[in-house]
């Protein structure tokens, strides 16, 4: 992993962050906020930066373990695969931790959906970008 790969998925982890948003509606920003004690709009500023992260971290770490050979089943099986992890990781362990709820209920919903289409249009959104660049080609 370097900075340069990290680097790589900032701009696709935001725009996948706004699909994420523009899905789950306005109760997310509040949700999110609420969880520090801040309004919505900080809220939707505070999600914005942690689709980055997860943005740098899709193209830092994960894409090098799961490159499956096709760009469109990288997109398929790789977009749901690192949905799914952060939907454990942030809406059934992280989010209910901090805001006092139970951790790991594993329900399918609203949030289980949302965090499959992030994961989808991250990995679409890095290998339609990669392909338009001449860049990389092993995700």
């Amino acid at each position: 992993m370097n900075t340069d790969d990290m680097r790589r998925g900032v701009i696709p982890g935001v725009i996948a962050g706004y699909i994420f948003l523009a899905y789950m509606g306005g109760g997310m920003q509040d949700m999110v906020g609420g969880m520090i004690g801040a309004d919505a709009f900080i809220g939707f500023i505070l999600h914005i930066i942690i689709s980055i992260v997860i943005g740098a971290l899709y193209t830092g770490i994960f894409v090098q373990y799961v490159n499956l050979g096709n760009p469109l089943v990288n997109i398929v099986v790789g977009g749901l695969i690192y949905g799914l992890i952060w939907w454990i990781i942030g809406g059934n362990i992280i989010m209910p931790a901090v805001s006092g709820g139970d951790v790991l209920q594993l329900s399918i919903g609203p949030s289980f959906y949302g965090h499959i289409i992030f994961g989808h249009a991250l990995a679409f959104i890095v290998v339609l970008r990669d392909a338009a660049m001449g860049m990389g080609g092993d995700e």
